[in-house]
């Protein structure tokens, strides 16, 4: 009788999968940090004489950061001309991981086809890395959607510092906080957080001639600098480049980014793009995606990932044509 007792209370449970492990995290058509690790590895696979990928390092709670290096002699270091995406800095903005992903795929699978792309591959080394914060993210699609941080126990029963607060230059100073429970909270010291770290040693390795972060919302293209409202000393070209980019977004499905200095959106110090244009002077943006306001804001629909891609496609070859075919001299 016991065991007949067992079987009506369980079979219900087993049948409606109550019992069941589950399964990963789901983000549905976005992707989440296992696809990212899946697919990346995929991408080299199906491309392997142009496409590489490359563990950087580990997160605070030990995932991987992946990057994918697309180059005609990809497992060669040359010298030429290196460009740098990357994705996934807060951990909320999912379309922000999507973005730099697409693009990824999308260079790939057009290299045979497109003569256009494969000079871009034949002629310099374009790196991506889609998704700096895993752990955020991850806490983002299983926990708590709009999580912005990463995932550092802060010792107080707080968790999570600014990954774009975390860069050494001007950290510490307007638009960040020094405040454990802030969404901008910058953390004990620059480049406190792994994270941060694998991007300035990346860095230090390179010779990029250009870099985008991606982010969301606000459809804006920002440039140097944040910290402050006076003018970056390369301010007209900075601002040429961006309003170029714009307008090459406006063609593809009507939407307007405005290209603007950072700081006209609110101050930030210790942001990435202020970190490696004011270390390097290399040309350095921050793209605001989809949309432009609060709703959606960063809840973005599934259906507007692929036009969001389609729309920065020109603006991220615009940059690689940019850097591989443009000399301009930023002196300290």
């Amino acid at each position: 009788m016991k065991k007949i007792f067992l079987m009506f209370i369980l079979l219900p449970l087993l049948i409606s999968g109550a019992c069941q492990t589950p399964g990963p995290p789901d983000a549905g058509l976005y992707h989440t940090y296992e696809e990212i690790t899946r697919e990346l590895p995929d991408l080299q696979t199906a491309f392997p004489e142009i496409a590489k990928v490359f563990d950087l390092g580990n997160s605070v709670e030990g995932r991987k950061i992946w990057a994918i290096k697309l180059s005609d002699n990809v497992a060669q270091e040359e010298s030429e001309t290196e460009v740098l995406f990357i994705g996934g800095h807060h951990a909320r903005e999912w379309i922000a991981v999507d973005v730099p992903f697409l693009l990824a795929k999308y260079l790939l699978e057009h290299y045979a086809s497109d003569d256009t792309i494969r000079d871009y591959i034949d002629n310099g080394q374009i790196w991506i890395i889609p998704l700096l914060n895993p752990d955020g993210h991850q806490y983002s699609v299983a926990n708590n959607r709009l999580w912005r941080k990463n995932r550092r126990n802060n010792g107080d029963g707080t968790f999570g510092v600014d990954l774009n607060r975390n860069y050494s230059y001007q950290w510490g100073g307007p638009g960040s906080s020094g405040d454990t429970f802030s969404e901008i909270y910058r953390g004990t010291a620059s480049f406190s957080e792994p994270e941060t770290q694998i991007i300035r040693d990346f860095a230090s390795q390179h010779n990029f001639a250009a870099m985008i972060s991606y982010h969301n919302f606000s459809q804006l293209i920002l440039y140097p600098w944040g910290y402050t409202n006076s003018p970056a000393p390369d301010e007209t070209v900075l601002h040429q480049l961006a309003q170029t980019m714009a307008d090459s977004i406006l063609n593809v499905h009507g939407k307007r980014y405005v290209a603007e200095q950072s700081s006209d959106l609110y101050l930030a110090s210790g942001d990435a793009t202020d970190w490696l244009y004011g270390e390097t002077r290399v040309p350095s943006y921050t793209i605001e995606l989809r949309p432009t306001s609060s709703f959606p804001g960063f809840e973005l629909p599934e259906s507007e990932i692929q036009p969001t891609f389609e729309e920065n496609l020109p603006a991220a070859l615009f940059l690689i044509k940019w850097s591989q075919t443009v000399i301009v001299s930023f002196t300290q």
